[in-house]
């Protein structure tokens, strides 16, 4: 029992340290970590008092509440197991689709991400580097600049992907600038305006980070796109949070 306990603790604390990073550098809280680091201390309080709740357990079922103990226990595990195969199912659909699939699309949609006043995050600058360097191999592309301008923004993203873009050579002749979109819903649907608009091919490559390529084919999709993908990879200690987070947003898009 000792060693369960034990290893319960110890798993908690793991998954606490998987997710917590985001947070404590960036001060990233999303479903992502927020899931991860309660999943963690769910472990740690259950490592702790799992010789109670056996031992309380073990009480209900000798005085007579055996039937009662064992529908608790099956639904619980029924749920457990119900969950767990749609997040992992779900979890490795996101993964298949974190590859590079762009091949010779002629319409690129560069998809928004945070600016902090005048600067544009990591994010944003690797997606912008990854699509310049498509621009730059496929010379007769052109390019959605897409993004509106938040808050505490001093420029629309959709802006500054034309200024990232164009700093890395690429002519401001090949790219559109959507800059009313608050969400990737709309990012896609007003790019998709721009397509009609100017004729652009409906077969899109999609630059965006990695962890997001999935729901935002399924966007496309829904808009009328076939889209590939241009991913950003994602530095290796935001991916355990960002993967999880598009877990639920997925799940979102099908409702």
């Amino acid at each position: 029992m000792l060693i369960i306990q034990i290893l319960l603790v110890l798993f908690g604390l793991y998954l606490i340290r998987l997710y917590i990073p985001p947070f404590v550098t960036l001060r990233v809280l999303n479903l992502g970590n927020i899931f991860g680091i309660g999943a963690g201390a769910g472990f740690i309080v259950l490592g702790v008092l799992l010789k109670t709740i056996v031992t309380f357990i073990r009480g209900e079922m000798e005085c007579g509440h055996m039937k009662q103990v064992v529908i608790a226990l099956s639904v619980i595990g029924i749920l457990g197991a119900m969950f767990l195969t749609a997040f992992f199912g779900t979890l490795g659909s996101i993964i298949h689709h974190a590859g590079y699939t762009a091949t010779d699309q002629s319409t690129v949609i560069v998809l928004g991400c945070q600016i902090r006043g005048d600067n544009p995050s990591g994010s944003l600058i690797n997606r912008c580097k990854v699509a310049a360097e498509y621009l730059e191999e496929h010379p007769d592309a052109v390019c959605i600049a897409s993004g509106g301008q938040g808050p505490d923004e001093n420029l629309s993203e959709g802006q500054c992907i034309y200024n990232l873009l164009t700093e890395r050579g690429i002519d401001g002749s090949r790219i559109f600038i959507e800059d009313k979109s608050t969400s990737t819903d709309e990012n896609i649907a007003n790019s998709v305006k721009i397509i009609e608009e100017n004729h652009l091919s409906k077969e899109v490559a999609v630059a965006t980070n990695d962890y997001h390529e999935k729901r935002a084919a399924m966007i496309c999709e829904k808009n009328g796109l076939t889209a590939t993908s241009i991913p950003a990879y994602a530095t290796k200690w935001s991916r355990p949070t960002f993967f999880t987070r598009e877990v639920f947003a997925v799940w979102a898009q099908l409702m």
